[in-house]
């Protein structure tokens, strides 16, 4: 159940708490894993969380918090595809109240691995190739709390296609970089979709808000601490309070 803090019925901007262990599984199931994310591991673990990378079968993690798949960690050039069955077990499992982030690597020798999994959210990649990418039009989601812009300053990312049962909540002005899913009542589990991936790496991790965005992004997928700005609306005050 995802909560707040709330102060009567205002938000507190940036609410303090911690993970209290809560456990974030990086999925190696279809491939080998990469170092490239151990920076982004470390953080989560500081921010309070247990984190761990398992080879086990996708579906044998029904007690993680958190699942992430990510571009050369989870899905890579001789991986294997995430199946039909699992793809189904991942939305049961967001669907009862879990989380799920997931990254997006341009090259279709990547993301052809996950084109079920893919489907089934409604994600697709776009035809946008951003050079550097830099975003900075975020919906009123507590995951901006504190995000003036995004991007990074080396590497290339494609735009999002985000349809029904997702929604696009970051872009450019013309181009959609982040989508999200909300499960419905009674469980409020929910998963983010990210085309620029390598903000999760050295390489982008400390470029603009992102840092603040992933920390934001752990924690309401976990409902570890919910940080939100006076700008959400009272929808989205009902969102959060649950």
């Amino acid at each position: 159940m995802r909560v707040s803090c709330l102060v009567g019925l205002f938000i507190v901007a940036g609410c303090v708490g911690t993970a209290s262990g809560q456990l974030v599984v990086f999925d190696n199931s279809h491939a080998p894993g990469h170092e490239m994310y151990d920076d982004l591991k470390a953080h989560l673990a500081v921010w309070g969380y247990t984190v761990e990378t398992r080879t086990t079968p996708l579906m044998d993690n029904g007690d993680a918090d958190v699942i992430v798949i990510l571009p050369l960690d989870a899905y890579t050039i001789g991986g294997t595809d995430y199946t039909a069955q699992e793809t189904a077990w991942l939305m049961d499992f967001v669907d009862s109240g879990k989380g799920l982030f997931g990254g997006l690597c341009p090259s279709q020798d990547y993301w052809q691995h996950i084109t079920e999994l893919l489907d089934t959210f409604g994600i697709a990649l776009g035809t946008y190739v951003c050079t550097p990418a830099y975003y900075q039009l975020f919906s009123a989601y507590p995951l901006f709390s504190g995000v003036g812009e995004m991007g990074d300053t080396s590497s290339h990312c494609l735009s999002l296609d985000v349809s029904s049962p997702s929604i696009a909540v970051a872009q450019d002005g013309l181009h959609d970089y982040i989508g999200i899913y909300e499960s419905g009542t009674p469980h409020y589990g929910a998963a983010v979709w990210v085309s620029q991936y390598r903000m999760t790496t050295l390489e982008g991790l400390y470029d603009y808000d992102n840092l603040r965005f992933l920390s934001n992004a752990f924690a309401w997928l976990t409902d570890s601490v919910v940080v939100a700005n006076e700008d959400s609306s009272w929808g989205d005050v009902k969102q959060l309070y649950r």
